[in-house]
C-alpha cells in the first residue's frame, strides 16, 4: 500500500517530528496487514531518522523545488492513500506568514486537492487566514475527504460543514491514564522567542520563580529557542531524556511551545502552558487543564508563579490534575478510532 505524508517539517523541532511519529504510528495500526510503502514530504528532510520511508524535500530553494518532489506531487495519482500530519502550518495572518504557508504548503494542499476522495488531514489549526485568501484555501480544503480541525475557531471560520470534524491534537490522544505523584523541588521552565522577543510577562516569572531547569523545544530554522532559554539564566538545560524519557523524576514544568506541554504531560509531569495560538487552548481545554493554559502575552506572573506553587507543594493540588487528565484520556479511544476509520474510508475510495 503507498502512502504519502504531506506537510511534515523538521525533526530538529521535537514537536513537529513527533507529528510525523504519530501520522506513522496510526497508518500502522490502522492497516496492520499492509506493507506500507510510506513517503514524506518535509521541509527539512535530512532531519528525519525514518528507515525504509522514501524523503523528498518541500522546501523551495533559489532554483525553485526539488524535482524529485515535485515528481512525487505529480504522480500523486499513483499513491493508496494521502495523509496530511497534524500541525498549524496552514495560516496567513500577514504578508510573510501567508507566503510562506503558499509557497511550503500550498503546492501540496494544491495537488491533495486534486485526489481529495483519498486524503485525509490529521488534526489542524488551520488560520488566521487574511488578505484575502481564505476563499483559496476553502475552496481546496473543501474537496478532501475528512478534515481534521484540533480548534472550535477552526471549524466556525472554515465552514466546511461536509468535510471538516473536531478532534483533539494528535499529541493530546497520546497523553495515558496517570497516577499521582511527588515532585522534584526545582521547576521546568521551556520558552521561546515572540514576535521578535520574550514577552514581559515570561521575564518576569522567570524572576519569580527563582531557580529553575531550562528545556528547549526546537533549535531548528527560524525556531531557535536556545538563546532566549539562555538569556533566563536557568540552573542547566535538560536534555530531552532528562525529561520526556519513561522513569524521569516527575516535575512542574512551565511550556510555551504547545507540544513542549503535551509530550512533558505524555511524561506524567504536571504542565503549566503559556499559550500564543488558539490550539493550546483547545488542547488543554480537551484534557480538562483550562485553568493551566494562560496566553503568552499578556498572562499575570503572579497568578502563574501561585499556580506552580500549589503543584509543588500540594499533593490535593496533583491529584486533581490527575483526575482531569484520567477523565480525559479515558475518552480518547472513540476519537482516535474515528481518525482510523477516516482513513480506511478515503483508501477504500481508491480501491473500489
Amino acid at each position: 500500500m503507498k502512502v504519502l505524508i504531506l506537510h511534515a517539517y523538521s525533526a530538529h523541532n521535537i514537536g513537529d517530528g513527533m507529528l510525523v511519529t504519530e501520522a506513522i504510528e496510526l497508518l500502522t495500526e490502522t492497516f496492520p496487514g499492509e506493507e506500507l510503502q510510506l513517503t514524506l514530504c518535509a521541509s527539512d528532510p535530512d532531519s528525519f531518522d525514518l528507515p525504509g520511508v522514501t524523503l523528498r524535500g518541500s522546501k523551495p530553494a533559489r532554483r525553485g523545488y526539488d524535482r524529485d518532489y515535485l515528481a512525487t506531487l505529480r504522480s500523486m495519482r499513483d499513491f493508496d492513500l494521502v495523509v496530511g500530519v497534524g500541525g498549524g502550518y496552514l495560516r496567513g495572518g500577514n504578508c510573510i506568514e501567508l507566503a510562506k504557508a503558499l509557497l511550503v504548503h500550498g503546492v501540496q494542499l494544491r495537488a491533495a486537492s486534486r485526489h481529495g476522495h483519498k486524503v485525509v488531514y490529521l488534526p489542524q489549526s488551520i488560520g488566521p487566514l487574511r488578505l484575502g485568501s481564505a476563499p483559496w484555501f476553502r475552496r481546496h480544503l473543501g474537496k478532501i475527504s475528512r478534515v481534521w480541525a484540533r480548534d472550535d475557531r477552526t471549524v466556525a471560520e472554515l465552514g466546511l460543514t461536509p468535510v471538516i470534524q473536531r478532534a483533539p491534537d494528535m499529541a493530546v490522544l497520546r497523553v495515558p491514564a496517570r497516577n499521582s505523584h511527588s515532585v522534584e523541588a526545582t521547576p521546568v521552565y521551556s520558552v521561546r522567542n515572540l514576535r521578535g522577543g520574550l514577552p514581559t510577562p515570561i521575564t518576569e516569572l522567570a524572576g519569580l520563580i527563582g531557580t529553575f531547569d531550562g528545556y528547549v523545544q526546537s533549535q531548528t530554522g527560524g525556531n531557535q529557542d536556545l538563546v532566549p532559554m539562555q538569556s533566563l539564566h536557568p540552573r542547566e538545560i535538560l536534555r530531552r531524556e532528562d525529561l520526556l524519557e519513561a522513569g524521569t523524576p516527575k516535575r512542574v514544568v512551565v511550556a510555551v511551545r504547545l507540544h513542549a506541554a503535551l509530550m512533558a504531560l505524555q511524561a506524567g509531569h504536571y504542565v503549566i502552558h503559556l499559550s500564543y495560538e488558539r490550539k493550546g487552548f483547545a488542547a488543554f481545554e480537551d484534557l480538562g487543564l483550562r485553568e493551566y493554559v494562560h496566553n503568552a502575552f499578556s498572562f499575570e506572573p503572579d497568578a502563574v508563579h501561585l499556580q506552580l506553587q500549589r503543584l509543588l507543594n500540594s499533593a490535593h493540588t496533583r491529584q486533581a490534575y490527575d483526575a482531569a487528565v484520567n477523565s480525559a484520556a479515558a475518552s480518547t479511544s472513540g476519537v482516535y478510532a474515528a481518525l482510523s476509520e477516516s482513513l480506511k474510508v478515503a483508501a477504500r475510495s481508491v480501491r473500489v
